[in-house]
């Protein structure tokens, strides 16, 4: 199960890098990357100004697919989410802060506790009030910010989910919703 990640607790390039260096690179056809804070933390360190990580092929990993987009959401809302990510993806676009931005803030939660409207909910942006009753149960979802370190502003992120065996990203759904 995972656990509901401290709103402050955060990730020093240093840790990153070593994570990296660590032996997290995955054998052929291993998930390198659980669905736990610690695999989501290992995962973003790849985007942390001063990794060595190639964040394009990175990112690329990154990318859902049809099945990825259905397991997290319930149809017809699924569909729309991955048509309006189509142009996103095709840019080419990675994660990422400013060069200063070393930490990553996190939290970490399961998809239960949005539909359930848990406290946790209020750490994610406010669209999610909009699609907790499209979203499938059981998913670890995180929501994150790279940011100087001490504070508690940065570039923020949302919808990085672990799905069919591996992380995916999956920001803003309510734009499936349209207007």
């Amino acid at each position: 199960m995972v656990n509901l990640v401290h709103r402050r607790s955060a990730l020093r390039m240093a840790a990153g890098a070593s994570l990296l260096t660590a032996g997290l690179a995955a054998p052929a056809g291993a998930q390198p990357f659980p669905a736990t804070e610690a695999g989501a933390r290992a995962l973003l360190a790849q985007f942390l100004p001063g990794s060595t990580a190639d964040k394009s092929a990175a990112m690329k990993l990154l990318r859902p697919t049809q099945a990825d987009y259905r397991a997290v959401y319930k149809d017809p809302l699924a569909g729309k989410i991955e048509q309006a990510h189509r142009r996103q993806w095709e840019s080419g676009a990675t994660l990422g802060g400013k060069p200063e931005q070393t930490e990553v803030l996190l939290v970490l939660a399961r998809t239960d506790d949005l539909i359930d409207g848990k406290p946790v909910l209020e750490e994610f942006p406010g669209g999610y009030k909009r699609v907790t009753g499209e979203m499938k149960r059981g998913i670890a979802i995180a929501r994150f910010k790279f940011v100087q370190p001490g504070s508690p502003l940065g570039m923020a992120f949302d919808g990085l989910v672990h799905v069919n065996g591996r992380w995916v990203f999956i920001p803003k759904p309510w734009i499936g919703l349209g207007s």
